[in-house]
């Protein structure tokens, strides 16, 4: 047997494992979870008291694409992609501590498959962090270790959902909030490095324990006020990247800041409903992180979120949206200046369609209208449609993620259009969910490839 076919073969055998393993997990809590009146945790099996709590989840998902548009990658790709995480903690008096587990694999990719750190990180800690509470009404707390961020709209930080790794951090988080609802949060922490990232090894799934380092460093200060304006939830914040190059780690050397504010007004059956968020960068970087480069371009970049939408009083919450969003491009690249936006340590799935073997669109030199409609014919069963035109803000600089671009600036601006459809079925509500979707993607003037992408996977909280 030649090494490429006992290759696959072992391939072949480690998938039927996994789905054997999910198959056990199943009936192992699917009887009990049918029956309970409320989702299944491993917890309550165990009769842990004291302060101690244990859950977790695992998924494994199938992605397909073809016409693939990002530079140097297969054309056509697959790839079965696995992820657990197991979450432990034990709260007492305003005392609390974590340790998070997280476990991501692939099987079927290739050598030029589109994997990355984002899609392969073999057993390692996610979370690992202590912290207290203090006051009387423990309105404000302190967390020092690593651990995971949703900032906001998740725009601009997040912890990661689609995507098959999680975004993590290591420094100190400090939370204070107000009996009327108003609220601060000050991050200081080093981003944490997912190891390894070469392509032999994450073919292999090969496992390397991550590390932060002083590479890259970075600061928020968020704020929300959810009554400033009646009706109205505002946000104000302060993010900040601090990059220098080691003797491991390259960088581009970011020192980024990013100014945002966010008014959004929540869905409401019967109701309209708005978000505005605006956010003004500035700083400095280079445009590469070869470490040949030491030139440094001035940074100045802008972000312009906005949509409207009307949630109908019916049983099936029918709601509707127009969504328009803006992030600036680089205009020349023979410059001294830098204006395509950094979407810093956000995600973009919610907006433009899956990440993964996908993730074509980025929140960098794009203009992008569209609609979206999300409705349950089912009280567990939700569906969504999304309809998208996308542009060029610059035309000399790249598309997204794609690596795309002409220089000279002579091709149209317009890049096409996109239908995006999921739906996700609650099998068993907090327990069991099967979600499918698929993007079919016109493209134009930079490329005539016609990009289909296909999911379906499945999800056990536990």
């Amino acid at each position: 047997m030649s090494n490429r076919n006992k290759k696959e073969h072992s391939m072949t055998r480690k998938t039927a494992a996994t789905y054997c393993g999910i198959t056990l997990l199943f009936f192992g809590f699917g009887e009990a979870a049918l029956a309970a009146e409320s989702p299944w945790r491993v917890s309550d099996a165990l009769g842990l008291e004291n302060g101690f709590s244990l859950n977790g989840s695992h998924r494994t998902r199938f992605e397909n694409l073809t016409e693939n548009l990002r530079v140097g990658k297969s054309e056509n790709d697959q790839v079965l992609v696995m992820r657990t995480i197991l979450n432990g903690q034990f709260q007492s008096d305003g005392f609390n501590a974590q340790l998070e587990l997280m476990d991501s694999r692939q099987e079927l990719a290739d050598r030029d498959s589109i994997i990355g750190t984002g899609t392969v990180n073999s057993l390692d800690i996610l979370q690992a962090n202590i912290g207290y509470s203090f006051g009387e009404d423990r309105h404000t707390s302190l967390k020092v270790g690593r651990f995971t961020v949703d900032g906001g709209s998740r725009r601009l930080l997040a912890r990661n959902r689609y995507r098959n790794t999680i975004n993590s951090f290591e420094g100190v988080e400090l939370r204070h909030g107000l009996e009327n609802g108003n609220s601060l949060r000050v991050l200081a922490t080093q981003v944490v490095k997912r190891l390894p990232s070469d392509i032999s090894s994450l073919l292999d799934n090969e496992r390397e324990s991550d590390e932060s380092s002083g590479a890259e460093k970075f600061y928020a200060l968020e704020t929300s006020f959810p009554n400033l304006f009646e009706g109205i939830s505002s946000e104000f914040y302060f993010y900040s990247i601090r990059e220098k190059d080691t003797s491991k780690i390259a960088t581009a050397n970011r020192e980024i800041d990013s100014l945002g504010m966010r008014f959004r007004k929540a869905p409401s059956p019967g109701q309209r409903d708005f978000e505005i968020e605006s956010v003004y960068q500035f700083g400095e970087r280079r445009s590469s992180k070869a470490t040949t480069n030491v030139t440094n371009l001035d940074h100045q970049a802008f972000f312009q979120f906005f949509a409207v939408g009307y949630s109908f009083d019916v049983p099936s919450r029918l709601r509707v949206l127009f969504e328009f969003e803006y992030a600036g491009g680089d205009s020349d690249p023979l410059d001294q200046d830098s204006g395509r936006f950094d979407s810093v340590h956000g995600v973009t799935t919610f907006a433009f369609g899956p990440v993964g073997l996908y993730g074509v669109f980025s929140r960098s030199n794009i203009i992008t209208p569209g609609l979206r409609a999300t409705f349950n014919p089912r009280p567990n069963l939700n569906l969504m449609a999304s309809y998208r035109h996308f542009w060029l803000a610059e035309e000399k600089d790249s598309l997204g993620r794609t690596g795309l671009r002409d220089a000279t600036g002579n091709t149209d601006s317009y890049l096409g259009q996109h239908l995006e459809l999921r739906a996700r079925w609650d099998v068993i509500p907090g327990n069991l969910r099967i979600e499918t979707g698929v993007v079919f993607l016109q493209n134009e003037n930079l490329s005539d490839n016609n990009t289909n992408y296909l999911y379906g996977g499945i999800n056990l909280t536990f």
